[in-house]
């Protein structure tokens, strides 16, 4: 094997072996899995040990994500099509969630404090949840099927 195959492989092998990683900077990690066609991610993080989680199984799915501060958390899910979610997460120790399995649903959360937590479950079709919690230690659960 010569050396620049050696290293053609080698560089192969990094490339394979941290494509499933978490991406990190300043101890924040995003992890993102996306399995049927035309789905989108976007987002940022500013600060440090912010955390985003994202799973899009169907087709037709996006999600927008932001975090500005620190020890923020954002797991999204969606499973169907045509789901979006959109979260903002400005502050420290806020939490969202966002689960919605069936098609067409519009999950909107905008957080902008501390200490704050959202969740947000939409099983069938069509439905749209908007919150916006500014302050600290608000908590909002939104259920619809």
């Amino acid at each position: 094997m010569t050396l620049r195959t050696f290293l053609i492989a080698g560089a192969a092998v990094l490339t394979l072996g941290t494509a499933s990683l978490p991406a990190f900077a300043g101890g924040s990690a995003i992890h993102i899995e996306q399995y049927g066609g035309d789905n989108e991610f976007g987002g940022g993080q500013h600060g440090h040990r912010n955390r985003i989680t994202l799973y899009q199984n169907g087709y037709g799915n996006s999600s927008i994500n932001d975090q500005t501060g620190a020890y923020n958390k954002a797991v999204v899910g969606q499973e169907g099509y045509g789901n979006s979610a959109d979260t903002l997460q400005l502050g420290r120790h806020n939490i969202v969630g966002v689960a919605q399995f069936g098609t067409s649903h519009t999950a909107v959360t905008t957080q902008d404090g501390n200490g704050n937590a959202i969740g947000v479950i939409q099983a069938g079709h069509n439905n749209d949840a908007h919150v916006t919690q500014v302050g600290h230690g608000n908590v909002s659960v939104i259920v619809q099927d």
